[in-house]
């Protein structure tokens, strides 16, 4: 044998007969070669040697009946293979105070406070190993050199596998952790540890806790079947969860408290009791791409003045609200997803405010959407479908609602309760069960540019004699009146509506009844022009910005004057692009030009009424064979006399929605179809993003030929959504400082034109966030004065950012 490989054996005669032994007679670098047996002794390592089992893992056993089994005093050693155990109740059995220890396939344990303690420059490099401890920890790290856990598993533990504190550093890899009778993993004091593909299970407490200034990393780290909470999160510093996951917890999934920030992204919540995510205790933090299902309870919590933003995020098969705000709380939703809960699919309650982008609710046993308790939420890109009870339902609070779409409400797609202050804009209503939108006893608002239609009740139903604005409304198709008003009130005006195909006649202002329900209006009764009295060429060109969009409508108006003028003296028409394209981003205003013009044309005689009709894929493709011709042809029917919008038009030629390329392109066949049949009594305006819309114009041979002219809208410049903004300001009797105003244009220079973005959407949403931030600071205020009421600082966008 090799002078530098030193033998122990229990066979007298064939080499040392303790392992201390060998480690006082060998030299640096020496490796120890134990034989099968069970070795009762305290080991300090002093010098840099390995001790391996000959015969393998499971051979070789290292008792202390007291004291630590197993200490290094040196700058390096190495165990391998050996079972190490203490039967004292007061020591750990390895101890590392200084240098590295490497420990390769073997199993600790102990029956004291902790197996395995790794303190002051001590470093710890464990791989392939088992750790027990029935009455207490099994890693306890408080070195700032800590190491490595790599491949191990930690079971049978009496209080908390893995306990990084004070200073300590650690970083655990692939390892199984639990069951424990307290946590999976604790840190606290300022340690740091970084966890991958690790499993968490069976802990009594929450799997894992981070507390105090605590900082931890994890990625694909999975909590499994714990009894209390999944992660709790307590930290002052930084914490980031990447692709984790809770399956099966008896309290919250993640539970975030205490100021914390965390990161959490592409992370899963599911079986969870409680909350699946909840945040409270003025947490913060980000959410991206990551799902909340099958809770017993809230999906997702946001609580006691908390602002985290959440990004991407789903929540399923809750067995109360997908997702509760309240407390105070102002977080923010970016294109969230809600299906199938019991509760209110979105409850916005307590106080709270909060922001919520383009949001998704599909099917569900509640409403998609509560506000209440004085409330006051901001929701713009409000999908709804499917619901058993009402799309929206807003009590004693506020709700600023626009651009959104409520289909097929079990109940009304909008209910404004007592002491509701409502307003709704671009919104679309369409097939509820009850009134489209209810403004009842005590609610107030405005409805603008909305659509109601195809409704059981009424289109717009009015029991309240408080203030409310309905203007620039289409209402048809509905069951009832398209607008019904129940008493008479000087605070109640209902402007430039377009009511059609309604079963009872209208019945507002010098009409109003509240006695039985209207006779039913003619058949064939078709849509109503828009109020006189207004002057949508003036309207036009007061619009900020678009010099190129008025440019090229005034060159169409003044093309179908002339046109008109020719045909009244006998001459033939000039040809004409009648079919249009409107090519540009969202929020350049599209929409309001599409409107403007319809109205332009019925004045010059062109049209015959001059509303617009607008539609999406959705409203044209079927989900059978045969149906969508059918679907096109009555979307496009309500449209005869005056615009049919068709807003992402290039969705019908890319497919998608569930339903194929070829249903899209059957409702291009049937529309070219129809405008061509119907050329001189409607205008078919196609809208969406520039590139986009060649690939529509090419999805069909006789596309290109109807629409003959693209009108470009360009983005607003930073000075137009200032000017935007003043607008917004003026209407609702503010005024910008100009400090303010120049910090406005440095925001909208700076702000990223993602795919969020919405140009004039986005000017509105700037001004409605910083009448937001106002009252909020003057609220806190011991005085405030008239002018303080209307003025709008630089500090409310700045409170933004």
């Amino acid at each position: 044998m090799s002078s530098n490989v030193i033998a122990v054996t229990q066979t007298p005669g064939q080499g040392h007969r303790t392992i201390g032994e060998a480690i006082d007679r060998a030299h640096d670098g020496a490796v120890i070669v134990v034989g099968p047996g069970r070795y009762t002794e305290n080991l300090v390592l002093t010098k840099p040697v390995t001790i391996t089992a000959e015969d393998g893992p499971g051979t070789v056993w290292i008792v202390a009946a007291t004291g630590v089994t197993v200490s290094l005093q040196a700058d390096s050693a190495a165990l391998s293979g050996v079972t190490v155990v203490a039967a004292d109740a007061d020591s750990p059995a390895v101890l590392v105070m200084s240098g590295q220890l490497s420990v390769t396939e073997c199993v600790v344990e102990a029956s004291s406070w902790t197996s395995v303690f790794v303190r002051d420059r001590g470093t710890l490099l464990m791989r392939s190993s088992e750790v027990r401890n029935g009455a207490g920890a099994g890693v306890v790290v408080t070195s700032p050199e800590g190491g490595v856990l790599d491949n191990c598993k930690l079971a049978d533990l009496g209080t908390s596998a893995v306990v990084v504190a004070e200073q300590g550093t650690l970083l655990v890899r692939s390892s199984t952790v639990g069951p424990a009778a307290a946590n999976g993993i604790c840190l606290n004091g300022q340690g740091r540890l970084t966890v991958e593909d690790t499993v968490v299970t069976g802990s009594g407490k929450p799997a894992i806790a981070v507390e105090q200034q605590a900082a931890l990393t994890a990625t694909r780290l999975g909590v499994r079947d714990t009894a209390a909470i999944g992660f709790y999160l307590a930290t002052s510093e930084q914490v980031m969860l990447e692709d984790c996951a809770v399956d099966g917890a008896g309290a919250e999934g993640v539970f975030v408290a205490e100021g914390c920030a965390p990161a959490l992204r592409g992370c899963r919540v599911r079986g969870t009791r409680g909350r699946g995510l909840h945040f409270a205790g003025r947490a913060s933090g980000s959410v991206s791409g990551c799902e909340v299902s099958d809770v017993d309870g809230i999906g997702i919590g946001v609580t006691e003045r908390s602002l985290p933003e959440f990004a991407q995020v789903s929540v399923s098969g809750c067995t109360s609200s997908g997702v509760r705000i309240d407390d105070g709380s102002d977080p923010f939703f970016r294109r969230l997803q809600v299906r199938g809960c019991d509760g209110a699919a979105i409850e916005v309650d307590g106080g709270a405010r909060g922001r919520l982008e383009n949001i998704e609710i599909d099917g569900g046993a509640g409403v998609g959407l509560s506000v209440s308790g004085a409330a006051r939420p901001s929701v713009s890109g409000l999908n709804t479908r499917d619901l058993a009870d009402a799309g929206v339902r807003v009590v004693g609070a506020a709700l600023s609602l626009s651009d959104s779409q409520l289909l097929r409400s079990g109940a009304e797609g909008v209910h404004a309760g007592a002491g509701a202050d409502l307003s709704m804009t671009r919104c679309r209503v369409q097939e509820s069960k009850g009134a489209g939108c209810t403004f009842a006893e005590g609610a107030s608002g405005s409805v603008l540019d909305s659509e109601f239609s195809g409704g059981s009740a009424d289109g717009i139903l009015l029991e309240t004699g408080e203030s409310v604005s309905v203007k620039g409304c289409t209402v048809r198709d509905n069951h009832g009146s398209g607008v019904r008003q129940l008493r008479p009130s000087k605070a109640i005006e209902v402007l430039e509506l377009i009511s059609g195909g309604n079963l009872a006649n209208d019945a507002y202002g010098t009409a109003a009844s509240a006695g039985a329900t209207p006779p039913a209006a003619p058949a064939g009764a078709g849509p109503r022009r828009p109020a006189p009295g207004t002057d949508p060429l003036e309207e036009l060109q007061g619009l900020v910005g678009l010099a190129g969009v008025k440019s090229e409508v005034t060159s169409l108006v003044n093309l179908n004057k002339m046109a008109k003028r020719r045909i009244d003296a006998g001459l033939s028409a000039p040809p004409m692009a009648r079919h249009l394209v409107f090519a540009g981003a969202p929020g350049t205003g599209k929409t309001t030009i599409a409107r403007l013009y319809g109205q332009i044309l019925a004045q010059l005689g062109v049209l015959r009424e001059g509303h617009l009709v607008e539609v999406a894929r959705a409203d044209m493709v079927a989900q059978i064979i045969g149906g969508t011709a059918i679907k096109t042809t009555e979307v496009f029917n309500t449209a005869l006399g005056g615009v049919l919008f068709i807003d992402e038009a290039y969705a019908l030629s890319s497919g998608g929605g569930g339903t194929g390329p070829d249903f899209g392109r059957e409702a291009i066949d049937t529309l070219v179809k129809l405008m061509e049949d119907h050329r001189d009594d409607v205008v078919v305006i196609a809208a969406g993003y520039s590139k986009e819309m060649n690939e529509f114009l090419s999805a069909n041979p006789g596309m290109e030929s109807r629409f003959s002219r693209t009108i470009e809208f360009a983005n607003y410049t930073a000075d137009e959504l200032v000017t935007i903004v003043r607008a917004q300001c003026s209407k609702h009797d503010y005024r910008l400082t100009e400090s303010a105003s120049a910090a406005l244009l440095k925001y909208f220079e700076e702000i990223p034109k993602d795919g969020t973005f919405g140009n004039g959407r986005t000017a509105r949403r700037v001004f409605e966030r910083m009448t937001d931030r106002q009252a909020s600071r003057l609220a806190a205020a011991a005085t405030a004065d008239t002018a303080d009421l209307t003025l709008l600082t630089e500090d409310d966008l700045l409170s933004m950012r």
